[in-house]
């Protein structure tokens, strides 16, 4: 007989603490779908890299720069970002002169334990202004820069 396996779903916590929404206190993310990739990261730029020199000999170079995008997959909710609507605070941020960024902090759990990564000098850097779907909810895909994590 194979073997069997039971998770819970659904225990994602988002928060953003940034000064031009909600004056500057915590806010809860709301609108993530259940189903699909609810959050993705990527690095801006590779840790390592190999330089070939003549000879056959290599020189590798690294660096410990931990800066990337994140991309919430969300849907509007209340339309209010002191609220939490993702797709709401993104359409803020975009109209304001960002000269600070924000923390971005998510907790979960797996296997039995609660995990937490927080994302620092987080900026909008783009989202869909405007998505309609017929027999579904539309996602919008919010992208934000972070600078560094842990």
């Amino acid at each position: 007989m194979g073997q069997n396996t039971v998770q819970t779903v659904g225990n994602l916590t988002a928060s953003l603490i940034h000064p031009l929404i909600n004056g500057g206190a915590a806010v809860s993310l709301q609108g993530f779908k259940m189903e699909g990739d609810l959050v993705t990261t990527t690095q801006q730029m590779m840790n390592s890299k190999i330089v070939p020199l003549i000879g056959g000999n290599t020189a590798t170079l690294t660096n410990n720069v931990k800066a990337g995008k994140l991309t919430l997959n969300a849907v509007r909710t209340s339309g209010n970002a002191a609220q939490g609507d993702i797709v709401a605070i993104c359409d803020l941020l975009q109209s304001l002169p960002d000269s600070s960024g924000g923390v971005l902090v998510f907790a979960w759990s797996q296997n039995s334990a609660t995990q937490t990564k927080t994302f620092l000098a987080v900026t909008h850097e783009s989202h869909e202004p405007l998505k309609i779907q017929g027999n579904d909810i539309a996602t919008y895909a919010c992208t934000f820069n972070y600078a560094d994590y842990n």
